[in-house]
């Protein structure tokens, strides 16, 4: 069957969007690659934008999806919005079978990886459907049958995986290319595609606290334990790299880590260091860090084989040697989230969220609690349910004839109110008459009564698991939703809130509140899990009610009562999220503003990060210790912009087509440095590159050193990033533009016995640098 009979009779029944049209009317330039990458924020419309490119490009097409429900959702939406009457039967022309010669197959990243050895009649066209979810092994499958192929790919998402690690975005970029267009969040709410909404913390006090601080300090007396150690202080100071470290030169450079590490151990002890030493490796002693645990894992890994056997002990007890290896900080140390997270807590900030949103939004209430356990044992029993699962949050709310409006849907079992579960096969639920357990041939069925049921309003709570609903769960009138999960990741959470941010069309003016929330260690809103969150939030874009800006980093209030009642106030107050999202993103042009990323530099930081200058009025102020001006800084971080875009052009990474400029601005927290007029994958790789160069260096094989001057002084090391760092003329790349635009520089290459010194150097003198990444609509 020919591919012309099925896209000829294709036409789209209603009107594009403006950013679709956008893409639409860009479709061949973006296919220079032979690959278009499209980022769309949920809601956008993904499915029939795929629909429609699969269309004009008009090549026999194979769709892959994460799941049978999002698979299914693509033959609907061609169904429903592009054939209905043209094509009353597909068959011959659509297929999910991955066998069938048809123009247009429809199948699964699990179904294509589990028969990667067989062979499939050929397509030209490859579409992937939320291409986040390529892992490693499904990466592998699909880029060897994409270059059998020899396919065009289509790639589609809400949210790639930019806080992977550097070999998976490698992976994912060979595979889907570089990202072509994106449609923010932001401008789907001017647009109306999304409905306006706010991500709300809620903050409780640990009622594990007394474990938190025993925890706590239980670690400090381990450190100090390691780092006062009689044995090992002799052991090392009797090493032949420190007795006499002139005449192991060689071998020290060898292993400068090491020996760095053993520096400090001994600076932190307050013992003499060799000077010789600090000559090798060119630091002095303020640029030797404080002792850590990360320095205490270098030094005893490296001496493994010479420690007393008093220190192994001590490293036994304290539950750090595990299996010959040693584990610093001890694992009981690095799991101490997981105290903070404790069960009870969790369940109680949850029933606060929604006690506080049902008096708030009353029968318009459709509520979601997501949690990372069902909890089944307990829905056959009697017995008193434990641990924070749906089963447990479940009866907590429906306690004493409660919340009767609530259910449970999870990828196992479904839990409705009896009157909703007429003509299905239900067993009784113990302690709950009022509600019934749907499993097996029914559970299809109770699906999709529960969420009839969620629409019309005769259920108003759903309390579910991360796996069932953050994946194509479709419920528009969704208004409330509450992260009781465990997640970090970009994609997971992004993935989630997407369910909240859906408009519904029957009650307009439908605003959206994200609640999550942070485990703190006392009153003070502080600790592990308080960072875990704002790790979470820097990835997307936010509103800030009070300063009505969208951005993404996020400042707690001090208290756990002040952040509580700020978030109980805005929650209150969602009717006027609509009015705040307009004069929020009254910036801007072109589409009436853009998401823009920023590397941030704190005033502090800026006096040591950046180059220095090499004239008179620089050398004075190094030599009297005065601080660099701020139009020296801003015009310095013009010139570090300038450098890494004019290098990336030059790699070829980013275009030269557009008018691409880097822009600063200046806050009371220090500056920031964006990229104006670039694609969000050209921002990335910019940001990315920059921080490469301003952030602690870690192990370049190239770096380039800034003479210091002919007033005592030092030379300032920084890296070439690794995009650079290939081979030396992709490196001299980079170094020719920082001679042209800053001045002075001499490239090093590291890989070399005086170069592996120097790069230690770098390491110890730039570890306390720091950058950091926002996102702001301008």
């Amino acid at each position: 069957m020919t591919p012309e009979r099925l896209f000829g009779a294709m036409a789209f029944r209603h009107p594009w969007r403006s950013y679709q049209a956008r893409i639409l009317a860009d479709l061949e330039a973006h296919l220079d690659d032979r690959k278009l990458h499209v980022v769309a924020a949920p809601g956008a419309g993904k499915t029939v934008l795929g629909l429609e490119i699969i269309r004009r490009i008009g090549l026999r097409c194979l769709v892959l999806a994460p799941s049978l429900l999002v698979r299914d959702q693509w033959i609907e939406r061609l169904k429903s919005d592009f054939v209905q009457d043209r094509l009353p039967d597909l068959a011959g022309l659509v297929s999910t079978d991955l066998t069938a010669d048809v123009p247009l197959r429809v199948s699964t990243y699990q179904g294509i990886h589990q028969k990667r050895n067989e062979t499939f009649p050929a397509f030209e066209l490859l579409c992937l459907d939320e291409a986040h979810h390529l892992r490693r092994s499904w990466w592998h499958t699909l880029t060897g049958m994409a270059d059998r192929h020899d396919c065009v790919t289509l790639s589609l998402t809400a949210t790639p995986p930019y806080d992977a690690a550097a070999r998976e975005w490698a992976n994912y970029d060979a595979l889907c290319g570089p990202i072509d267009a994106e449609i923010p969040a932001p401008e789907l709410v001017k647009s109306g595609d999304l409905c306006p909404h706010q991500d709300l913390v809620f903050a409780a006090v640990t009622r594990h606290a007394a474990d938190y601080v025993r925890n706590r300090e239980e670690e400090a007396g381990s450190l100090d334990m390691l780092r006062n150690d009689p044995e090992m202080l002799a052991m090392i100071e009797a090493l032949p790299w420190i007795a006499d470290c002139r005449a192991h030169a060689a071998e020290i450079l060898e292993a400068a880590e090491l020996f760095s590490a053993m520096l400090i151990y001994l600076q932190d002890a307050g013992r003499p260091l060799p000077s010789y030493a600090r000559r090798l490796l060119q630091i002095r002693r303020g640029d030797i860090p404080p002792q850590s645990w990360d320095w205490l894992q270098v030094l005893c890994d490296g001496l493994k084989a010479r420690l007393p056997s008093s220190t192994l002990q001590a490293l036994t007890r304290m539950g750090a040697l595990r299996n010959d290896r040693i584990l610093l900080p001890p694992p009981k140390f690095t799991d101490r989230i997981e105290i903070l997270r404790d069960d009870d807590t969790r369940l109680v900030a949850c029933l606060e969220i929604h006690a506080l949103e049902r008096a708030a939004r009353g029968a318009d209430l459709r509520m979601a609690i997501l949690v990372d356990r069902i909890g089944r044992l307990s829905l056959t029993s009697e017995a008193t349910a434990t641990g924070f699962n749906a089963v447990h949050l479940f009866r907590r709310l429906t306690a004493d004839g409660g919340c009767s409006d609530a259910a449970i849907m999870t990828g196992q079992v479904v839990v409705l109110p009896r009157a909703l579960a007429e003509g299905l096969a239900a067993q009784p639920l113990p302690g709950r008459p009022d509600h019934v357990l749907i499993e097996g041939r029914d559970f299809d069925a109770a699906i999709a009564r529960a969420n009839a049921a969620f629409h019309a309003g005769d259920v108003r709570v759903i309390v579910g698991t991360q796996a069932f609903l953050g994946q194509g769960w479709d419920a528009p009138g969704l208004n409330s939703l509450v992260l009781g999960t465990n997640l970090a990741s970009f994609v997971a959470v992004n993935q989630l809130r997407g369910r909240a941010l859906r408009i519904d069309r029957r009650p307009p003016g439908k605003c959206s509140n994200i609640w999550h929330i942070a485990i703190v260690p006392d009153e003070h809103v502080s600790g592990e899990d308080l960072e875990a969150l704002q790790r979470r939030f820097a990835c997307f874009a936010r509103i800030d009610r009070e300063a009505l800006e969208i951005r993404s980093w996020f400042a707690p209030e001090a208290s756990c009562t002040a952040q509580n009642e700020k978030a109980r106030r805005l929650a209150a107050t969602h009717g006027d999220l609509a009015r705040d999202w307009d004069s929020a993103m009254q910036v801007g042009e072109d589409i009436g503003g853009r998401l823009m990323q920023e590397t941030g530099i704190a005033r502090r930081q800026s006096q040591v990060i950046l180059p220095r200058g090499s004239g008179l009025a620089s050398l004075w102020r190094r030599l009297f210790d005065r601080p660099v001006p701020e139009h020296e800084i801003r015009r310095t971080l013009g010139r570090m912009g300038h450098l890494v875009l004019e290098s990336l052009r030059q790699l070829g990474d980013i275009g030269t087509a557009r008018d691409i400029t880097p822009y600063i601005l200046e806050g009371p927290e220090g500056h920031r440095l964006g990229l104006d007029r670039a694609t969000r994958y050209e921002e990335t790789l910019f940001h990315e590159t920059l921080r490469q160069v301003l952030d602690p260096v870690t192990n370049p094989r190239y770096l380039i050193v800034v003479p210091a001057g002919f007033l005592r002084g030092r030379a300032q090391l920084f890296a070439v990033p690794p995009r650079f760092d290939g081979n030396k003329r992709r490196a001299e790349i980079f170094w020719k533009n920082w001679q042209a635009m800053l001045g002075r520089g001499q490239l090093v290459y590291t890989r070399t016995v005086a170069g592996r010194g120097l790069l230690q150097s770098a390491r110890l003198r730039t570890s306390r640098n720091r950058t950091t990444h926002n996102l702001q609509w301008k």
